[in-house]
């Protein structure tokens, strides 16, 4: 921006010895002073959806991204994009791609498993104990869920995740009895959380997200869970004491596109957009775990007491978990995915134990 002023007498004194310049010289003197102007209408244009909000980080990476996308591939490709719930919730919005009023949608866990049963494997709770193991995995199984989201007719531009979720509560949750004496709280539409809460034997309050606040402040609710970040920006962190420390379930996401729409941008182009979005969409992440480590100190510093399981809670969590997976249909969670899952994790652990 200061050399705006240098700029100005520049163009000032080329257009006073030949005006007739200007003609040629405006588009190429205003795109460098305001960079979307050249690229208004890309060619090939993807109206994408998010329920991030318009100032959220999230957002700032996303809209660098386009500007990265439409400069490659100099203005022929680019985003439209809806923020905040601009089109409704995630199931409005499905429904909006599959009829073709947006193009795509950067869809959280619940959404894509409808899409994708395949999915499901990467949610399975207290499976993952850190990133390291969750990269392994997800680098496994990459091409498999790829393949799986193209089959519905979709195109993978990255996997931007929440991170961990773990438990929260007003009283210590260390192992399994410690969760069966309090009153937990229930998502709607969660299979996978509801197969694991019937295994454990706990009594559950189902409340909307919204509502979650005043249930711990009136006493309803004792037990929640979500990660760090989200507890921090919803307050949920005020009205509890303490947070457990042993990762209940990974949460991805993922950044889709309609096949159909993908299909008409030029090969050349769809290179640049995918090698465009997966690294920004790594930025996502980068952030989102910088993000939610900062909220669990923040969170901590204010007086949140860290619970720590010891080896045996938590195997014993692990197992209660793996009765309870066992316990779902293989259309809803397909063996051979969880399989090789499970191989992944066997070798990555094996050889972190390796002296």
């Amino acid at each position: 921006m200061r050399d705006y002023p240098r700029r100005k007498r520049w163009i000032r004194h080329i257009l006073g010895k030949c005006p007739w310049l200007g003609l040629f010289l405006l588009p190429a003197i205003l795109c460098p002073l305001f960079p979307g102007a050249a690229w208004s209408n890309p060619r090939y244009e993807l109206k994408v959806a998010t329920l991030a909000p318009d100032h959220s980080t999230f957002m700032q990476i996303f809209n660098e991204m386009n500007e990265e996308l439409l400069r490659e591939t100099e203005g022929r490709v680019g985003f439209r994009v809806y923020s905040g719930f601009a089109m409704g919730d995630e199931e409005d919005v499905l429904r909006k791609v599959r009829v073709g009023l947006v193009h795509g949608a950067v869809f959280t866990a619940s959404a894509l498993t409808d899409i994708n049963v395949d999915f499901r494997v990467l949610q399975i709770p207290f499976l993952f104990n850190d990133y390291e193991e969750v990269d392994h995995v997800k680098s496994v199984l990459d091409e498999r869920l790829r393949h799986g989201f193209a089959q519905a007719g979709f195109e993978v531009l990255g996997w931007p995740e929440v991170g961990f979720i773990y438990f929260m509560s007003t009283t210590p949750i260390a192992g399994l009895e410690d969760l069966r004496r309090k009153k937990v709280w229930a998502k709607a539409n969660a299979p996978m959380s509801q197969a694991l809460i019937d295994r454990a034997g706990v009594a559950t309050v189902a409340i909307n997200i919204p509502d979650v606040l005043v249930a711990l402040q009136t006493g309803l609710l004792e037990v929640v869970y979500n990660s760090p970040y989200y507890a921090l920006v919803t307050q949920w962190n005020t009205r509890v004491k303490y947070f457990t420390d042993l990762p209940l379930s990974y949460i991805d996401g993922a950044f889709l596109v309609d096949r159909r729409a993908f299909d008409r941008i030029p090969p050349e182009l769809q290179e640049k957009a995918r090698s465009i979005c997966a690294r920004h969409m790594a930025r996502v992440n980068a952030k989102t775990r910088k993000d939610n480590e900062e909220a669990l100190e923040i969170i901590l510093r204010r007086g949140v007491e860290k619970v720590t399981p010891t080896r045996k809670q938590a195997e014993e969590f692990q197992r209660m978990s793996d009765q309870a997976m066992s316990d779902l249909r293989p259309e809803f969670l397909p063996p051979e995915m969880v399989d090789r899952a499970r191989e992944a994790l066997a070798d990555l652990r094996s050889r972190r134990a390796s002296p």
